[in-house]
């Protein structure tokens, strides 16, 4: 049997309920610095989960200290309930640790199955020896329904049905009322729960507030893109005011003419506020030295000119103030345009090419396990080299022996 001899605890906050009610971001290292965050995280929620199973990794923690010499313990956080998103973000900060403390096997510490997620993760890197389960005791009046269901409104998900849906029931009657509009009420009403219904069964909700969470959370006094992300609610607003005043100044006889007409004068206000998230991207990857997802972007602005040519185009159609011929036009001319564009951006990819952007990019074998970070590059031999986390040694690897997908390095070979 061979002995390991460096372990590392790990315990994990899937949905961040850590760094939400505590500020405190992951990774937190050490024994001293996860004790400081469980209890401030048990201060702001004594109810919280997480802050028993940090509390139960410490304990791990001090049972196996005599055991092992090298020894460390570490908590790592995701993103709220994106699944993907915290994972990624638990990726990244594993890296980090495994920078500083490179170990040979695991031992997992978790309050329940959504934190199990991350076992593919960490058996990229090494394995794990041990894993337990934290099942916080409830006293029997927490187990009551009446605290079972005040524990449930508090879920995002659940109160936006519970008490969103009503809430804009509420408004939308006292805007009828307002504007003598009551006898349209039953109608918009229906409008109002159909368009959320629709919305919620394709997704197009989470996609909604995904997107206003990256669009809020990029907003920062340091960020020079913040002013295109703040731009985006203003022009938003000025979308529904001036649908609003074409709405009132209608006087066609045709009601689906009319609400066309009111959507189509919006459709430059929502490609500008799409523009202006793009430009702001591309704002943010060049800070952050991320070029590699500059096509990315630029690929997506280009998209969106073509998808509002081409609905400009149909719906000037529709609305009998252009021909079948122009829209055939625009059709096949906004396909050229994307088809040029993904040819030019092509032959500027940097992830075709060997640069000092991939120095700091972490590197994984073919199985999926992380090897170390970029250190080198060497344009002469059209390779780069990078430090095995394990023996620190340098190794060369050439440009046909991987390949750079969503900043990593990936071996093929």
């Amino acid at each position: 049997m061979v002995l390991m001899d460096k372990i590392l605890i790990v315990c994990v906050d899937r949905d961040n309920d850590l760094g939400r009610k505590t500020d405190i971001q992951g990774p937190v290292i050490g024994r001293e610095a996860n004790l400081k965050a469980a209890a401030k995280l048990a201060l702001a929620d004594p109810a919280e989960s997480d802050a028993n199973t940090i509390f139960a990794a410490v304990k791990k923690f001090d049972e196996l200290k005599p055991k092992f010499v090298n020894l460390e313990i570490v908590t790592l956080t995701g993103i709220g309930k994106s699944g993907f998103e915290s994972d990624k973000a638990i990726n990244e900060q594993l890296d980090t640790v495994l920078e500083k403390f490179s170990t040979e096997g695991f031992v997992l510490v978790t309050d329940g199955a959504e934190d199990d997620q991350v076992i593919p993760i960490l058996q990229s890197r090494a394995k794990i020896i041990s894993k337990e389960t934290v099942i916080v005791k409830q006293a029997m009046e927490i187990e009551s329904a009446f605290f079972t269901v005040k524990a449930a409104l508090k879920d995002p998900y659940i109160a936006r049905i519970v008490f969103g849906l009503p809430g804009i029931i509420l408004v939308f009657y006292a805007l009828t009322y307002l504007f003598g509009a009551q006898a349209q009420f039953l109608q918009g009403l229906m409008a109002v729960i159909g368009a959320y219904l629709l919305m919620k069964g394709f997704g197009i909700e989470e996609m909604i507030i995904s997107n206003t969470r990256r669009i809020t959370a990029s907003i920062s006094l340091q960020r020079i893109s913040s002013l295109f992300y703040i731009g985006v609610f203003f022009i938003i607003a000025f979308a529904a005011y001036t649908a609003y005043n074409n709405f009132v100044g209608i006087q066609t006889a045709d009601p689906l003419l009319d609400i066309v007409s009111v959507i189509h004068s919006t459709y430059i206000f929502f490609v500008l506020a799409a523009l202006s998230v793009v430009l702001g991207r591309i704002i943010d990857v060049i800070h952050f030295k991320k070029a590699y997802l500059m096509k990315k972007y630029l690929i997506t602005g280009v998209s969106i000119i073509a998808i509002w040519f081409v609905l400009d185009a149909g719906t000037l159609v529709f609305l009998r103030q252009a021909d079948l011929a122009w829209f055939l036009m625009v059709l096949v001319g906004s396909f050229a345009i994307l088809l040029i564009s993904f040819r030019l951006l092509n032959a500027i990819d940097i992830r075709q090419k060997i640069t000092k952007l991939l120095i700091g990019l972490p590197v994984y074998n073919k199985e999926g396990k992380w090897l170390g970070k970029v250190e080198k590059i060497n344009k002469a031999k059209n390779s780069i080299a990078f430090a095995d986390f394990k023996t620190k040694e340098l190794k060369e690897i050439a440009k046909e022996k991987f390949r750079m997908r969503e900043g990593r390095i990936l071996l093929t070979q």
